[in-house]
């Protein structure tokens, strides 16, 4: 159960309007926000709104390659403020 007691877990920290989403995970990387699950075959989604916008397979600290990556955090963000939420999804049994 590790910290899951806690959650959720927020961080928040500020960027340039024209960063892009990549730049964003790339920040989150370095900070190893993600948890590291024991297994495999089990993923990350970045959710922004209602929309999956990036995947991270596994314990990889950034998303599987994708076109949203190079969107700038201005066209996703809401008043100057983006909110991402990560969702676990588990491995298959």
């Amino acid at each position: 159960m590790g910290d899951d007691i806690d959650a959720p877990h927020s961080y928040s920290f500020k960027v340039p309007a024209h960063a892009t989403l990549n730049e964003i995970f790339e920040h989150l990387a370095s900070k190893r926000y993600l948890a590291t699950v024991a297994g495999r075959d089990h993923s990350w989604e970045a959710v922004i709104g209602n929309k999956s916008l990036a995947l991270f397979k596994g314990n990889n600290r950034l998303p599987e390659p994708s076109g949203t990556l190079s969107n700038s955090v201005s066209k996703h963000a809401s008043e100057g403020t983006l909110n991402v939420r990560f969702k676990y999804n588990s491995a298959a049994t």
